[in-house]
């Protein structure tokens, strides 16, 4: 799963830096509302990494990768997306 985790972040911080280089092009909410968005995956995966799966509900790990997938989903297009990623 950290082979996702770690796309799932790259393609974050891709979308990122491609807000901030539409700042001239769009409206100011827009742009906080996609930064937003950013931030809000961001912590998801982050959260998603930081669970001792070993101590913690792992009946849910399932669950909890399921949505990861989901996640990584709009990124299928991009070349390091993989296949087994799908939901």
């Amino acid at each position: 799963m950290s082979d996702l985790t770690e796309f799932l972040l790259a393609r974050i911080e891709e979308d990122e830096e491609n807000v901030h280089s539409w700042w001239h092009q769009q409206s100011v909410a827009v742009l906080d509302r996609a930064l937003a968005e950013c931030e809000a995956k961001r912590r998801m995966v982050t959260h998603y990494c930081s669970i001792d799966w070993t101590r913690n509900e792992p009946d849910g790990r399932d669950d909890a990768v399921v949505f990861m997938r989901l996640l990584a989903l709009p990124y299928a297009g991009h070349p390091g997306y993989r296949r087994e990623w799908r939901p």
